[in-house]
């Protein structure tokens, strides 16, 4: 079990003699402080329930707009946002397996991949604004899809199926073979990667950059440390997860970042593990959410944040699995379940 994590604000006041000393002016001014303090937190961004549906569990999320998006529950059923607070029911094609990855480039173009509950296969359904329907069987698993309009879209494999697939509106192609994970930013601009190496696609080549040195160092009877996802938010805005060897059960994990020119290691925390496929998203404030496994627990379903080279966990008191951002703004929505005595309880999560 995650242990509960609380976190305590203080703010400190005047002493009694610097009070004494500025007699009704420093009252004035306290208290007016105080009062900016208070209207300050009261507008401060916070994370809180905007759905939540008894019996279920959510496995993606997909923000579409400010007051519209996707939830993906397995057996089925998907919710449709509608509103600030309204959500509605739709079918989903196919009864097994859980939708892990999806993506959006309008209300009205919807992507989502559900996984068989075997994991050997995928199949991919496009919404149209009025109705889903098959677009592509893939066997193993999707970790990412980046849409860029009705008619570009970009899906990446994991580990047990490694390629990079195009799809131009008519055809789809294999771009690779031999990758996993990715992010497409356009036609000539993807990412993605293979062990240690970080892959860029200028449209018609793939260039290969090794990072071993900023991933954590290999221990001795281990496997070599990894990279585990990538997320392009700008052609000098790419970030990249990695992950060590560590025993007895991995990590610790490490935020690399390019900016333009090169990578950097951003961050390194001993609380998180990354898995391929899980959630990369801007905060829209130079930061990053990060939905991966806690470490050492491996935990699944943990959220952090990134921001000024600090990775710290949000303690949502819940499962969270996928983290979407509202774009254009520093909101965003997550989505996971809340565990229960022989049950659990869907939650998606907005951050505004």
């Amino acid at each position: 079990m995650r242990h509960k994590l609380s976190r305590i604000s203080m703010v400190l006041g005047a002493s009694g003699m610097l009070a004494v000393g500025l007699a009704s002016g420093a009252y004035a001014a306290t208290t007016a402080g105080a009062g900016n303090t208070a209207k300050a937190a009261a507008s401060s961004p916070t994370w809180h329930t905007v759905l939540s549906v008894p019996n279920g569990q959510f496995g993606s999320v997909v923000a579409t707009g400010r007051t519209s998006g996707w939830a993906f529950q397995g057996g089925g059923t998907a919710y449709e946002r509608t509103g600030a607070t309204a959500w509605k029911k739709v079918a989903f094609p196919g009864t097994g397996g859980v939708v892990n990855v999806a993506g959006a480039s309008s209300p009205s173009n919807v992507w989502a991949a559900l996984k068989s509950s075997s994991g050997q296969a995928t199949e991919l359904y496009r919404w149209n604004g009025r109705s889903w329907t098959a677009a592509k069987s893939f066997q193993g698993s999707l970790t990412a899809i980046s849409v860029l309009g009705p008619n570009d879209v970009w899906v990446f494999g994991g580990s047990d199926y490694t390629g990079v697939t195009h799809f131009n509106g008519r055809t789809w192609t294999e771009v690779s073979s031999t990758l996993q994970g990715g992010s497409a930013l356009s036609d000539n601009n993807v990412w993605a990667f293979n062990g240690t190496d970080v892959d860029h696609y200028n449209g018609r080549t793939w260039t290969a950059t090794n990072v071993a040195s900023l991933l954590p160092p290999q221990l001795s009877g281990h496997a070599p440390s990894s990279l585990t996802n990538i997320a392009a938010l700008a052609p000098n805005d790419v970030y990249a997860t990695g992950e060590g060897e560590q025993t007895p059960r991995g990590g610790p994990g490490v935020l690399l970042h390019y900016n333009g020119h090169s990578w950097t290691k951003a961050a390194e925390s001993g609380a998180f593990a990354t898995i391929s496929g899980e959630s990369l998203a801007s905060d829209g404030e130079g930061g990053l959410w990060i939905t991966a496994e806690s470490y050492p627990s491996r935990l699944e379903g943990a959220l952090f944040h990134y921001s000024a080279g600090q990775i710290t966990a949000v303690n949502l008191g819940a499962f969270d699995y996928s983290v979407s951002q509202i774009h254009g703004t520093a909101e965003a929505l997550s989505a996971g379940f809340q565990a229960g005595t022989g049950t659990s309880t869907g939650v998606v999560w907005q951050y505004s």
